[in-house]
């Protein structure tokens, strides 16, 4: 048996590196991987596959980022896929791509799930689930959570979005009659504006992504998607900055905050800016607008604005530095904007 070859995605047949992803990926992940990989990874060198006997037998990917952590950018990854084929298992192929990885920069970031956080806390990871997924019902039987599931939930679930189905028709009314003067919507926001947000108030957010001009362009105006940007606060220099997506998913279309950043102390604007970014996602036909935080003073805004259904997730990173796992620990801010969380649902198959 020949040696395995660890190839950067950009170093493989695209159709032979497509059919492999789709076989554990699926295909609407394997599609956009095929057509934004490198947007999506900043890079297909940030992309490998392992090549073995002349065919593909894993694969895994990671995210730069920087990371603003103890008031200073530091470099770090999101470490975002890793599959080896199940009848090339046993061979060390994962540790070739565990070892690769760990050439690349010592800080490393992630969202685990259940199992991957407890095998992650084996290896001295730091893992946290007080991480907050929110929902606002718009409308209660289009919930994505209600349409998929099945058997007894599915009633349960059916009968809940019933019974929400009054209140949230007096939310719609109310999101219908909010009009704050001072959040408005930008069709191309600048970059530099959005970047000076984030200067004036990273203090406030603890551990967070560092967002320069230079991300929030490959971030949000590289995105194979339209972005709709809200801000509020003075023309001349806002104080909040709302980014989200209209997508839809199995023909329902869905509401996503992808990012949310500003003066988390002014809880009027922060209010403000959120009901009008779920404003429209009412006028779009949304069914539900979900954000994701790991912030109390946001959590609580967001709960004020009807967003009232929540489930934990987790976060995990690890770091050789003993004070950078100790910041992680602390205050903190993430999005659906950060490592791999926006689902790449909405986008066509190639």
């Amino acid at each position: 048996m020949a040696e395995p070859t660890l190839l950067r995605a950009d170093e493989v047949d695209p159709d032979q590196l497509y059919r492999f992803l789709q076989r554990f990926y699926g295909p609407a992940k394997s599609a956009f991987l095929q057509r934004h990989g490198a947007w999506w990874h900043r890079g297909q060198h940030n992309r490998w596959a392992v090549e073995q006997d002349g065919r593909l037998a894993g694969y895994c990917a990671v995210i730069p980022t920087t990371c603003w952590l103890q008031g200073a950018p530091v470099q770090a990854l999101w470490w975002v896929d890793l599959v080896v084929a199940p009848e090339c298992r046993g061979r060390g192929l994962q540790r070739l791509m565990d070892e690769h990885m760990k050439t690349l920069a010592d800080l490393k970031l992630g969202f685990p799930n259940e199992l991957a956080a407890r095998i992650h806390r084996k290896h001295h990871w730091g893992v946290r689930d007080d991480l907050q997924v929110m929902l606002l019902p718009l409308r209660p039987s289009g919930v994505k959570r209600v349409r998929t599931a099945v058997g007894a939930r599915r009633r349960m679930l059916q009968a809940g979005a019933l019974a929400a189905a009054p209140l949230a028709a007096r939310w719609r009314r109310r999101l219908r009659r909010y009009a704050p003067a001072g959040v408005r919507a930008v069709d191309t926001p600048d970059p530099d504006v959005l970047a000076s947000v984030f200067a004036r108030y990273q203090a406030q957010a603890g551990a967070t992504t560092y967002r320069d001009a230079a991300f929030f362009r490959w971030r949000y105006l590289d995105a194979p998607y339209p972005v709709r940007c809200f801000l509020a606060g003075p023309p001349e220099a806002p104080t909040h900055y709302l980014l989200a997506r209209h997508l839809k998913d199995e023909g329902v279309r869905t509401t996503r905050i992808l990012d949310l950043f500003g003066d988390f102390e002014d809880v009027r604007a922060l209010r403000d800016v959120v009901h009008v970014a779920a404003r429209e996602a009412l006028h779009a036909g949304s069914a539900q607008v979900t954000a994701l935080t790991s912030l109390r003073p946001l959590a609580r805004v967001l709960r004020s604005a009807g967003f009232w259904f929540t489930s934990r997730t987790r976060f995990c990173w690890h770091s050789p530095s003993e004070a950078a796992m100790q910041a992680l620990a602390g205050p903190a801010h993430w999005t659906l904007a950060d490592s791999d969380n926006d689902e790449v649902t909405g986008l066509e198959a190639p």
